[in-house]
């Protein structure tokens, strides 16, 4: 199964910031019992980038790193042996880079023409970020019969009240969201609470 097809069956990615390398493995251990082996560790702490390479002990996670800006970020990702990147915004700069790295990169838009312009880079699922102050499910419906070709991974006030809606949506094949490992579940080392709500999410997110 490759990549994509991972991200599409699970449904949900959840988004991480860690600070030290005795989080890497509980919280592995956590999504391998919550059976969500899917996870994007986010660059929003200058520490996490030092910390990559400890899910080199967990392959069978499907690592990702997102809020990559820089072609450094993307390297310390590949030594890591990330297997996907997630940019905010879309780069021209970011995505050939990682294309001769040959490495997935997902990039981050909002407008038609960013939607145009990474699709014209060969790009073809997308992160719609930020997807509720964007416009939300109502923008996505737009985009269906404009961009028929194109997917999303809606992130950005995701919860699991307003995650149904988005999945329902032919366009849509996976929530990104923080909400599923909340930072303060992380600072106070909850891993069991991390696993029965990672557990719980797969039940409330998925909901038909």
């Amino acid at each position: 199964m490759n990549l994509l097809n991972i991200i599409s069956s699970c449904q949900l990615l959840p988004l991480a910031t860690l600070t030290s390398k005795e989080q890497v493995e509980p919280l592995c251990k956590a999504l391998i019992k919550a059976g969500l082996p899917l996870i994007e560790i986010t660059l929003r702490d200058e520490r996490t980038i030092n910390i990559l390479d400890e899910f080199k002990k967990y392959p069978q996670i499907a690592f990702g790193v997102g809020t990559i800006r820089t072609t450094h970020q993307i390297d310390k990702a590949i030594e890591a042996d990330a297997k996907f990147l997630i940019t905010p915004g879309f780069s021209k700069k970011l995505s050939h880079y990682a294309s001769s790295k040959n490495i997935l990169l997902i990039p981050g838009v909002q407008t038609p023409s960013e939607i145009i312009a990474a699709n014209e880079e060969g790009h073809n699922v997308l992160k719609f970020f930020p997807a509720e102050l964007g416009g939300g499910v109502n923008k996505l419906k737009s985009y269906l019969s404009v961009f028929s070709d194109i997917k999303f991974i809606p992130t950005g006030g995701i919860s699991e009240e307003n995650a149904p809606n988005y999945l329902k949506l032919d366009n849509v094949i996976a929530v990104g969201a923080s909400a599923l490992i909340p930072s303060k579940l992380i600072e106070t080392e909850s891993w069991n609470e991390i696993e029965d709500l990672l557990t719980q999410s797969k039940a409330n997110y998925l909901q038909s």
